[in-house]
């Protein structure tokens, strides 16, 4: 994009955002079309000249976010508008997740982190900003058969670039069923090294994840056969934080992957002021789940899926 089209969409997005200028106003004026207004307003959202943002204060949210704080112990709820489909809600989701996040960094956090889609998504929408001293540490091992954009290291590293922060990384798969194998790489000095720097988080981003076989996720395609999966059902298991099954209460479930994984104990995990990014509605046991635990600080979520698990919860009171 050169410097005269640059200032092009430049005036156009003042015109049209700042001035209330129809497109066909700016179009008469600019002795342009006005389709060519409607691609150069689109293309001012893409290149970030403009950034949208929506203020969801409203009596309706904020009713929303009362009865999840009466009823369970969580400090901050972030309720966005559902979209009209799957990935552009968990888009807006992350997108204001982002935001609220910026409210939680500083100068020397240590940020502990797992990965997936709403994570990836976060840290693709974080403002650059310069600290000092910010150590991003991943929970978990983060080795799979399926490295992408979406895995920890990658998220990791985007979100330090984006804060000039320290990556810690725990070079290791998700879990080792194995018990001397397991023990072997818990105890080398970089795994070790990664587990200690975990224990001293400030603030834990993570996502939830669901049982939901309709949205495999790699810690269940890559490491859990169906003999597994079977057990945590039977075990009670409704939804995983930081690669650990907990049951319809919050409660974590005895079972062998939660014995097995490389990552940030289940006694650590209830220490921690986590911030938890969840969107769709078929999260919404495993996040109902998480707050009757007390796992949450913070959650960042859509209206349809926390009125699901309002439903949810109000159904099995009785």
């Amino acid at each position: 994009m050169d410097c005269e089209e640059h200032q092009l969409i430049l005036d156009i997005a003042v015109m049209y955002y700042l001035e209330d200028m129809t497109q066909s106003q700016i179009a008469k004026e600019k002795l342009i079309s006005r389709s060519k207004v409607s691609r150069l307003l689109k293309k001012a959202r893409k290149k970030k000249i403009v950034d949208i943002k929506i203020n969801y204060d409203s009596e309706a949210f904020d009713m929303l976010e009362a009865k999840i704080k009466s009823n369970f112990d969580v400090e901050t709820v972030i309720i966005t508008k559902t979209l009209k489909n799957e990935m552009k809600t968990l888009k807006e989701v992350c997108k204001v997740a982002s935001l609220e996040l910026t409210n939680y960094l500083r100068d020397d956090l240590t940020l502990g982190i797992s990965w997936g889609r709403h994570l990836g998504m976060t840290a693709k929408y974080l403002v650059n900003h310069y600290y000092n001293n910010i150590r991003v540490i991943e929970l978990f091992g983060a080795i799979s058969y399926d490295m992408n954009q979406l895995d920890s290291n990658s998220v990791g590293r985007k979100i330090c670039n984006k804060l000039n922060a320290i990556l810690y990384p725990l070079p290791a798969p998700v879990c080792i069923f194995e018990p001397d194998a397991r023990a072997t790489i818990i105890n080398t000095p970089i795994v070790k090294n990664a587990l200690e720097k975990a224990n001293e988080c400030d603030l834990i981003l993570t996502s939830i994840g669901t049982m939901d076989n309709d949205n495999l996720q790699v810690l269940w395609s890559n490491y859990l056969g169906e003999d597994i999966k079977d057990s945590v059902k039977k075990s009670g298991g409704v939804g995983f934080i930081l690669a650990r099954f907990f049951d319809k209460n919050g409660k974590f479930i005895e079972c062998e992957i939660n014995d097995s994984v490389i990552g940030m104990s289940v006694e650590n995990i209830h220490k921690q002021n986590i911030f938890a990014i969840a969107s769709g509605k078929r999260k919404s046991r495993p996040i109902l789940a998480a707050l009757r635990g007390g796992l949450l600080q913070t959650l960042v979520t859509d209206e349809e899926t926390i009125r699901k698990v309002l439903e949810l919860h109000e159904k099995e009171k009785y």
